[in-house]
């Protein structure tokens, strides 16, 4: 029997999981079963992660129950009330914890490939023992290695059966990945894909929130979940911009409740027609990194029969991450994460960012002028910024915003002009002004 365990921790996790709310979708992406010593411990984590995949609460009086039902751990009840006692108080340091419990996972694994190696080392009828010793440790690569890890040959046979998925789904008028429901925009910039982190930039006002909100109903249109993170407008407001572009009421007629009969009769019917878009707004502010994997986690849940269609962050320098100081790196590491959610969930990330004061000096912004990190010019996919023609006697606005593609990993870069109709929060295509070649 290995010593390579701490039980002490074991316990505090596992007593975390049951105490704290939304612990789980937390680490749930860290954490597996075998990360577990305890035979014991591993029968609790998973009546916890079963719970928490069916969408229910996993506190220790449905474990509990859970466990009975099953009957996979003897006196459940009573070696729930002795973990639960003998878990150490804090619960702060829940992460830590897994990452030392995946430590010496690991370690254990190691440990057991020692064991085979010494068992191969004393049969003598073996032809070749060190193919038979690599043997062992090629097969104990990382799941997630292997998974990724791929011949040349694998790897086009994959891109050729994707290909053909996508002209099908194109043939059949459901293209894969998300449009803004701009054709101009959408013609030069392709959709955005599963695993795409999509960034859209400008100055406050520019119309960032209103491209992203296009883009958000017409994949809740299509039929595909939207978890849309708001942490700048409450969930009344985006409520009623939304219905805004829908209905085509004026939005400051909604947000000062001038309801004339008209217009409340335009709203009930925008309201009957459009309240069941898969459409789940978090509207917290200043979420942290873990509260949004939280959140995609559970949108993940409630979207199952329909899938997840993207995740629109409104806006990133908005999140935090309590483990960083140092603000630009705080908002490196944030933009890291979404790319990883992007990557891990299969679902097109769509984050808003605030642009540099810079970019309000005439010129066209560039992706350089995104605020507070280069980290996001760097992880992004695409890139999109938005910049308001203005005449130039007043510099009051001509009704018209150039929308600048300035990177696009997997197609081209350009320019369109989009019609502003902000006071129904939409914009309309107008026409393509220049295209540029790809990256």
């Amino acid at each position: 029997m290995s010593d390579i365990h701490n039980i002490a921790i074991e316990q505090c996790v596992l007593a975390a999981l049951m105490t704290v709310q939304s612990s789980y979708e937390t680490v749930a992406g860290d954490l597996t079963q075998d990360c577990f010593f305890s035979t014991k411990h591993q029968e609790v984590f998973k009546a916890i992660a079963e719970l928490a995949d069916a969408g229910k609460p996993y506190d220790v009086v449905l474990v509990e129950q859970k466990l009975n039902q099953s009957k996979s751990l003897v006196d459940a009840t009573e070696y729930l009330m002795t973990l639960m006692s003998e878990a150490p108080a804090s619960f702060y340091n829940l992460g830590s914890y897994v990452s030392e419990l995946n430590k010496l996972k690991t370690h254990r694994k190691v440990e057991e490939i020692g064991k085979k190696i010494s068992m191969i080392a004393h049969d003598l009828n073996l032809d070749d023992v060190f193919s038979e010793a690599e043997g062992l440790f090629s097969g104990s690569d990382n799941q997630d290695q292997n998974h990724l890890g791929a011949s040349f040959e694998d790897s086009i046979n994959s891109a050729l059966q994707k290909m053909i998925e996508k002209a099908e789904a194109m043939a059949a008028g459901k293209p894969t990945g998300v449009r803004f429901n701009l054709p101009t925009l959408d013609n030069l910039i392709g959709t955005v894909q599963k695993g795409h982190l999509c960034v859209v930039g400008g100055r406050p006002g520019s119309g960032k929130s209103t491209l992203a909100q296009m883009l958000a109903l017409d994949t809740a249109i299509k039929n595909k979940g939207v978890l849309f993170v708001s942490a700048e407008m409450d969930k009344e407001t985006l409520a009623n911009r939304m219905i805004s572009a829908l209905s085509l009421i004026p939005y400051d007629e909604l947000h000062n409740a001038r309801m004339s009969s008209g217009v409340l009769n335009d709203f009930t019917n925008a309201q009957a027609a459009y309240a069941k878009l898969p459409i789940w707004i978090e509207p917290k502010q200043k979420p942290t990194l873990s509260e949004v994997r939280t959140y995609v986690r559970k949108a993940e849940r409630r979207f199952k029969k329909i899938g997840l269609g993207c995740i629109v962050i409104d806006y990133l320098q908005l999140l935090r991450n309590p483990s960083q100081r140092d603000r630009i790196q705080e908002v490196a590491s944030i933009s890291r994460e979404l790319k990883s959610m992007a990557k891990e969930f299969e679902c097109p990330v769509i984050a808003l960012v605030q642009l540099n004061r810079d970019a309000d000096k005439g010129s066209r912004p560039k992706s350089s002028d995104i605020k507070e990190s280069g980290q996001i010019e760097q992880d992004a996919d695409q890139i999109v910024l938005l910049h308001p023609k203005l005449q130039s006697e007043d510099l009051m606005p001509t009704g018209v915003t150039e929308v600048l593609v300035t990177k696009n990993r997997h197609g081209k870069k350009g320019i369109v002009l989009v019609q502003d109709q902000l006071d129904v929060c939409r914009f309309a295509a107008v026409q393509v002004e220049e295209v540029g070649g790809g990256v």
